[in-house]
C-alpha cells in the first residue's frame, strides 16, 4: 500500500452502465489527474463510467513533490495496486504514455477487467522514443531536457508544449491549460524508462485490451504502439492527425468514440 497520501479525481457515471466497471485513468510523465479532467473525465462519466484519476506520488496535489527524484516505475506502480485494493471490482485501467507503461506493470500484478493503452510507452522502455526523437526533433529534445533540468521557465513559450504534445488545431486553451500544470519528471522514473528490458512483452495475461497511437506523436514511434498492441494480443490502431496528449488534442473527441465503441462491445448498455 502507498505510503503517501494521493490526490484523487473521482466521478461518478451519471447513469451507471450495467454492470460496468470503474475506469482508473493514470497520467504520463510531467502531468497530473488534471490531464483527464477536461475531457476524458466528463466524457466517460456522461457515457455511465465511474472514473478514477490519481496523480501520483509527487505530481500535481499528491504527497512527495520534494522527493520526485527518488520515485521509480515501481512506486507508480505501488500508487495504482493500492488504490484498486480499495475496490469492489476490478477496474478498467486507462493509461497514457508513461501512465501505460504503469498500467502494463499492474497489469502483471493483479486481476483487471480491461486495459486501454493510450499512446503508451512500450513494454521494453523509451529507448525507441529517445532514439526517434534525437532523429527527427533533436531540438525539441533539448527543450525537454531543459524543463527537465530547469523547471517551466526553461520550456519557453506554448509553442514548444504544442510541439511535443499537440497537433497544430488544438485550441491554444488546452495547450495553455498543459504548460501552466507541466512539471518536471523523476529523474529515478526516466532513467528506469531509459534502460532497454527486452523481455518485458512476454508472458503478458490474457485480457481485453485496446492500444491506441497518435498519428502526429513526437515522441512515442509506432513501433512502439505496435509492440504494446503484439504484447496483449491486440490490434494496434493509430488516429490520425493527433498529436501525443490523446486525451487533450483536438482529436479527442475521436479518441474517446474510439474508447467508447471498445467499452461498449464488452459492457453494452442496458
Amino acid at each position: 500500500m502507498s505510503v503517501y497520501t494521493l490526490e484523487i479525481l473521482k466521478a461518478a457515471a451519471v447513469k451507471k452502465r450495467n454492470q460496468a466497471p470503474p475506469l482508473l485513468m493514470i497520467h504520463g510523465a510531467y502531468a497530473g489527474s488534471w490531464c483527464w479532467e477536461v475531457s476524458f473525465l466528463p466524457y466517460f462519466t456522461a457515457a455511465g463510467f465511474d472514473v478514477i484519476a490519481p496523480s501520483l506520488r509527487g505530481h500535481a496535489g499528491s504527497m512527495g513533490r520534494e522527493k520526485l527524484d527518488h520515485f521509480g516505475i515501481d512506486d507508480y506502480v505501488k500508487d495504482i495496486l493500492s488504490i484498486i485494493a480499495d475496490l469492489p471490482e476490478p477496474p478498467i485501467l486507462m493509461g497514457h504514455s508513461m501512465g501505460g507503461l504503469v498500467a502494463q506493470r499492474v497489469a502483471k500484478e493483479t486481476k483487471l477487467a480491461g486495459l486501454v493503452l493510450l499512446a503508451s510507452v512500450a513494454p521494453y522502455g523509451v529507448a525507441a522514443s529517445f532514439a526517434h526523437l534525437l532523429t527527427a526533433s533533436p531540438s525539441l529534445l533539448w527543450n525537454l531536457s531543459q524543463f527537465q533540468w530547469q523547471g517551466a521557465a526553461a520550456a519557453g513559450n506554448p509553442s514548444f508544449v504544442r510541439e511535443l504534445l499537440f497537433s497544430s488545431k488544438t485550441d491554444r486553451a488546452m495547450v495553455d491549460h498543459f504548460a501552466a500544470r507541466a512539471q518536471p519528471e523523476s529523474m529515478r522514473a526516466l532513467t528506469e524508462m531509459a534502460i532497454p528490458h527486452p523481455f518485458a512483452g512476454l508472458n503478458c495475461p490474457k485480457l481485453p485490451c485496446l492500444v491506441l497511437g497518435a498519428g502526429d506523436d513526437q515522441l512515442i514511434p509506432p513501433s512502439d504502439i505496435y509492440a504494446c498492441a503484439t504484447a496483449w494480443n491486440a490490434q494496434a490502431e493509430m488516429i490520425a492527425d493527433c498529436g501525443h496528449a490523446m486525451m487533450a488534442d483536438y482529436q479527442q473527441n475521436i479518441v474517446a468514440e474510439r474508447v467508447l465503441a471498445w467499452l461498449t462491445q464488452n459492457y453494452p448498455e442496458d
